[in-house]
């Protein structure tokens, strides 16, 4: 009796775990633009850094994340409780990832238009 008991209770926290997950997520499309954006940042000020010294990257990576955040309307505890879920749940991490590499070739192919 005591096993049943204990399997239910945690039966029943994980699905209340779940549930306050979904409260937290950001929709799929902000978060793919988001997490397109940032990986542009992280490029940009990898390629920075390697030709200014002077640079503080934490600072200014803070910063730059920052302004993505603010551009996209996204609350940076909202958005790292996102990921945290998404680390979580692999086969939804691949489907962003696959949908923001998909965004990178479109973009790319509209700037090779133009």
């Amino acid at each position: 009796m005591k096993k049943v008991i204990s399997i239910a209770i945690v039966l029943l926290t994980a699905c209340s775990a779940n549930n306050s997950y979904k409260q937290v997520m950001l929709p799929f499309k902000t978060m793919q633009q988001t997490v397109w954006q940032l990986m542009q940042v992280d490029e940009y000020l990898s390629r920075q850094i390697q030709t200014d010294t002077t640079i503080q990257p934490s600072l200014v990576k803070a910063q730059s994340y920052q302004r993505v955040f603010n551009l996209n309307k996204v609350d940076r505890v909202q958005f790292y409780a996102t990921m945290d879920y998404l680390d979580k749940h692999p086969v939804e991490l691949k489907e962003l990832m696959d949908s923001v590499e998909a965004l990178s070739k479109r973009e790319k192919l509209d700037f090779i238009k133009h």
